[in-house]
């Protein structure tokens, strides 16, 4: 199992501190960039520490709540901000509300929430990355970057969709975050013993493994499988509905639910087929289309 909570991936080095707020309905991350000795201002003044934290410790007001990036007080130098050796200017606010106006399918079961950096240092709208990427079926966390010209700040991994504080969430920082309203830092991890391949991400996901099955021409059978952690291969003990697509052959239902042992099963049926002939069942979720595959070969 992973572990939960806020976690700091450190040493990721840039000029980026950041301030974080989780609660069980939303997380958001206030964006600051470190400034060189003799800054005396920012292109919106000076405000101190104290009073922006006054502002930040309550979450931007838009009604909708639909992500829109705050960035009242913007611009502004923080010359005591903590962290920092001369301060930094504030660029903004971004939030993810669970009770906001969100799409159908973009707070669910599998997902990958993340609030990115753009130009200028400021923060950007969050959103389901593998909602994002799905067509182009890209998984790796740095390209999906490269085609976005964006920076991680912070990741909310959902395998199963729960209230924020219940989730993992890493901020990527140089130095620790600041912690707003009461937030603590769970764990940190040193961006230096992290492998840079792009699949960190999977090690909290899950997938379908089953044993190949055979069935007879025109015949049907049930196959079981059974939901495993990435990481260590141990049985997921929860229940979660999966959408089903096979290459060959006919499936009576399209949808799949697993009991709350993570075990679930799936009726194939090899109309049409012939001996050698091969049935491939791929277990999907609304956005990730590579959960497992199922395997159920024709013979006489």
């Amino acid at each position: 199992m992973m572990q939960t909570g806020l976690i700091a991936i450190t040493h990721c080095g840039g000029p980026l501190q950041y301030a974080v707020d989780v609660k069980a309905n939303y997380v958001g991350i206030a964006v600051f960039e470190r400034v060189p000795p003799g800054t005396s201002a920012g292109m919106a003044g000076v405000m101190l520490w104290a009073d922006l934290r006054a502002h930040l410790e309550i979450p931007p007001i838009h009604g909708n709540k639909a992500g829109f990036v705050d960035l009242e007080h913007d611009e502004v130098l923080i010359p005591d901000l903590p962290g920092t050796a001369h301060g930094a200017i504030y660029k903004g606010r971004s939030y993810i509300f669970a009770d906001g106006m969100n799409g159908v399918d973009e707070i669910v079961d599998y997902a990958l929430l993340d609030i990115a950096i753009g130009p200028g240092g400021k923060p950007l709208s969050w959103r389901n990355r593998f909602a994002q990427s799905a067509r182009e079926k890209i998984d790796v966390s740095f390209r999906h970057r490269a085609r976005h010209a964006i920076a991680n700040a912070l990741v909310v991994f959902l395998p199963f969709e729960v209230p924020f504080d219940q989730a993992r969430i890493e901020v990527l920082c140089e130095t620790d975050p600041i912690c707003l309203n009461g937030t603590v830092i769970a764990g940190r991890i040193n961006d230096g013993t992290i492998p840079q391949d792009g699949q960190w991400f999977k090690q909290f996901y899950y997938s379908a493994r089953s044993d190949s099955v055979t069935v007879a021409p025109g015949g049907q059978v049930d196959v079981p499988f059974q939901l495993l952690w990435n990481a260590d291969a141990s049985p997921v003990l929860r229940a979660a509905t999966f959408k089903l697509d096979a290459d060959a052959g006919y499936l009576p239902r399209r949808r799949v639910t697993t009991d709350a042992n993570g075990q679930g099963l799936v009726t194939v049926e090899a109309r049409g087929l012939q001996p050698g002939d091969v049935i491939g069942v791929k277990i999907n979720t609304e956005h990730y289309t590579a959960i497992g595959k199922l395997r159920v070969e024709v013979t006489p």
